[in-house]
C-alpha cells in the first residue's frame, strides 16, 4: 500500500490527529477509539505488513526483505545518496557532525531531502511532508525510544546512508567519511557507536536476537586487522566490511536483493516448476542440474535427493555459459572427491530462523506509553470538579465566618450605641440639675426676706428640655384664722421647673383660670395685655441672635418678675377683700 493511493491512505488516517508534546515530539490521537500512539497510522500499517516475511527461513534474507519493504514504502529508493548528503551540508550538518537535532529541525531537513527525489517518483510538496513525518517516526523509534526530542545527527545520517540509493561501495565510503576523525583513522569508540546505531535497524524489525546485542566481538575482529595502534585505516575498514561480519551480513544481502528484484533467469525451478526464475536463483552444488527459485529456497523446500545441508550457489544476476560451466565442475568435484566436499565452505552461512533457536522476547523493543490525551482529559476534569467542590465548600465556610464576624461587629456597635445614648441621657439630666440649682441660688427682688414662700407647681413634669413649659400658678386662699400680712408673698421665678435656656411667663389663659368672676376680671385682662403680651418667651438662641448676653437676660427676667408681682398684688388683693 502506498500514499499515492489516496482513498486507501485517507481510510487509514481517518479519525487520527497529529499533535506534539511539550518538547516537540509528535504523537497521534484516534478520536474514534480514544487512544493515542507514538506511531503514524500509516507507519503502523507499514510495520504490520512486514509479517508476510516471517516465513522466510534465514534471518539475513528476512531482515533484508523487511528493510527493502520499508525503503520502498518511504520512497527512499528514489533518493540518491549524494543528494541527501548535499541537503545535510546545506543545513549545516557536514561530515563527522556530532551535533544534536530536534524534532522540528529534523522534520524540515527530511522534507528537503524528499524534495531532491527523482522525477520518476513524482513526489509533491504535500507528499514530501507526509513521507518526512513517516521517516521521522522511523528515526525516533530507532534512536529516541524515550521520546526526549533530541537525536544525534550522525545517527540519522548513517541510517539514511543505508536506506538511500547508491552502490554498496559508495555507501561504505560514505560511512567511512562519517566515522573517520581528522587523522583519517576510525577510533574504537566511533566504530562501537556506529555498530550500536546500525544494529538498531534489525532490532526494530524484531531481528535483534541475531544482529544486535554486544558488539565487542565484532569491534575486536576489526581492530585485530589494524596495523596501527592509532586506529583503523580506510583500507582496513573496507577489507573488514567485505568479509561480511555477522552483525552486518544483512547489509550486503539487502543490496543483492535490490539488484535482483527484476532479474529473470532462463531456468526452471525443480521444486515449484516456475519459469523463468525471477529474483534470486539458487543452484545446488551437490545435485546435478538442480535449480530453485527464491521462494522455495526461503521456505526450505526439498525434493528427491536434495537436502538442506547441500552446498548452494546464489545468483542475483543472469548467468552466462561460462558461469554455468564452473558451477557444473564444482558439482562434479563435490560428488567425486570427499576431500573437496568436506573442505568446501559456503560464502554465506545460513542462519536458522529466530523462532527455532531464540526466544521471541529477545531483542524486543519496549516503547514508552504514548500520552493518553483522553484519559488525561478525564483525569483533569475530575481534578477540576474536585477542586471546584473544595473551593465552593471553602468559599461557603469563609462566607459563614465573615457573616458571623459582621454580626459580632454589628452587636458591638449596637452595644456602643446604647452606652452612648445612656451617657447622653446622663449628661442631660446632670445639666438640668445643675441649671435648677444655679437658678435657685439667685434671690428674687421684690420679695421680703421674712416672708414664707409659696411654690409654683407646673402642670406637667419636665420630659423634654426642648419643649417649653408653661407653669400654672396655684393661688392659695388665705386662711381666715391666720393673719394675713400685707405685701406680695409669692415664689421667685428661679424655682420654676424649666430649663434655663428656655422659659415661658404665665400667659393670659393661665391667669384666667385663677379668677372666679369673669366680669371682674375684664379690666384686669385689659391691663395685663397692656403691660406685657401673652406667651412672651426668651431663649439663649433668640437673645444671642439679637446680641444680648445671658446676664442681661436674667436682669430682664428679674424686672419682669417684679412687675408681675406688683400686677398680681393690684389684681388679686382687692378681690381677696
Amino acid at each position: 500500500m502506498e500514499i499515492e493511493d489516496t482513498n486507501a491512505y485517507d481510510k487509514i488516517v481517518d479519525g487520527w490527529e497529529r499533535t506534539e508534546t511539550d518538547n516537540g515530539v509528535p504523537y497521534y490521537i484516534c478520536h474514534k477509539t480514544e487512544r493515542t500512539s507514538w506511531n503514524h497510522p500509516f507507519y503502523q500499517k507499514m510495520i504490520e505488513e512486514l509479517d508476510e516475511y516471517r516465513d522466510i527461513r534465514y534471518a539475513a534474507y528476512r531482515t533484508a526483505f523487511k528493510i527493502r519493504h520499508i525503503q520502498k514504502q518511504l520512497k527512499l529508493h528514489h533518493v540518491k545518496l549524494e543528494a541527501m548528503k548535499e541537503m545535510f551540508d546545506c543545513h549545516g550538518y557536514r561530515e563527522s557532525c556530532d551535533m544534536v537535532i530536534g524534532c522540528e529541525e529534523l522534520q524540515e531537513l527530511l522534507t528537503s531531502v524528499y524534495q531532491t527525489a527523482d522525477q520518476a517518483a513524482n513526489i509533491t510538496i504535500q507528499q514530501a511532508e507526509v513521507y518526512a513525518q513517516l521517516l521521522q517516526n522511523l528515526i525516533l523509534n530507532l534512536f529516541d525510544m524515550d521520546r526526549t526530542g533530541c537525536i544525534r545527527v550522525c545517527s540519522v545520517k548513517q541510517v539514511l546512508i543505508v536506506l538511500t540509493t547508491a552502490r554498496l561501495a559508495d555507501k561504505y565510503r560514505a560511512l567511512y567519511q562519517e566515522l573517520a576523525d581528522p587523522s583519517t583513522y576510525i577510533s574504537c569508540s566511533n566504530l562501537t557507536t556506529f555498530l550500536q546505531d546500525l544494529s538498531q535497524l534489525p532490532d526494530l524489525l524484531q531481528e535483534g536476537a541475531i544482529f544486535s546485542g554486544d558488539v565487542t566481538g565484532t569491534v575486536n575482529s576489526c581492530i585485530n586487522m589494524a596495523d596501527s595502534s592509532v586506529g583503523i585505516s580506510e583500507d582496513q575498514f573496507y577489507s573488514w566490511l567485505l568479509k561480511e561480519p555477522q552483525i552486518l551480513v544483512w547489509l550486503p544481502t539487502f543490496h543483492r536483493l535490490a539488484a535482483s528484484e527484476t532479474v529473470k533467469h532462463e531456468s526452471k525451478c525443480n521444486i515449484c516448476k516456475s519459469y523463468p526464475i525471477v529474483g534470486f536463483r539458487y543452484r545446488c552444488l551437490q545435485c546435478f542440474n538442480f535449480d530453485m527459485c527464491q521462494q522455495c529456497f526461503y521456505m526450505g523446500c526439498t525434493k528427491k535427493k536434495h537436502k538442506l545441508k547441500h552446498p548452494i550457489q546464489e545468483y542475483c544476476l543472469s548467468t552466462t555459459a561460462k558461469v554455468d560451466t564452473k558451477a557444473f565442475l564444482k558439482t562434479l568435484r563435490n560428488n567425486i572427491s570427499k576431500k573437496h566436499r568436506q573442505k568446501s565452505k559456503r560464502k554465506y552461512l545460513p542462519v536458522v530462523a529466530e523462532s527455532h533457536l531464540f526466544s521471541h522476547t529477545t531483542g524486543m523493543r519496549i516503547e514508552p506509553p504514548a500520552p493518553d490525551i483522553h484519559n488525561t482529559l478525564t483525569q483533569k476534569s475530575q481534578q477540576l470538579a474536585e477542586t471546584e467542590s473544595h473551593q465552593r465548600g471553602h468559599t461557603n465556610q469563609e462566607a459563614l465566618n465573615q457573616q458571623e464576624h459582621l454580626q459580632k461587629i454589628i452587636e458591638q456597635l449596637q452595644e456602643e450605641n446604647r452606652r452612648l445614648q445612656e451617657k447622653i441621657m446622663t449628661m442631660k439630666e446632670s445639666s438640668d440639675t445643675e441649671s435648677n440649682v444655679s437658678g435657685g441660688s439667685r434671690p428674687m427682688t421684690g420679695v421680703s426676706p421674712g416672708a414664707t414662700p409659696h411654690h409654683y407647681k407646673s402642670s406637667s413634669k419636665v420630659g423634654n428640655s426642648n419643649q417649653p413649659l408653661s407653669p400654672i400658678v396655684h393661688i392659695q386662699s388665705p386662711d381666715p384664722d391666720t393673719p394675713y400680712n400685707r405685701g406680695p408673698q409669692y415664689d421667685s421665678l428661679d424655682f420654676l421647673e424649666v430649663s434655663p435656656s428656655h422659659f415661658t411667663l404665665p400667659s393670659l389663659t393661665n391667669s384666667r383660670e385663677c379668677l372666679d368672676e369673669e366680669e371682674a376680671m375684664d379690666d384686669l385682662v385689659n391691663k395685663m395685655q397692656l403691660v406685657f403680651p401673652s406667651n412672651m418667651s426668651y431663649s439663649v438662641y433668640s437673645l444671642s441672635k439679637c446680641g444680648v448676653e445671658q446676664d442681661e437676660m436674667l436682669q430682664a427676667a428679674s424686672t419682669i418678675g417684679n412687675a408681675m408681682t406688683e400686677f398680681v398684688s393690684e389684681a388679686i388683693m382687692p378681690h381677696s377683700k
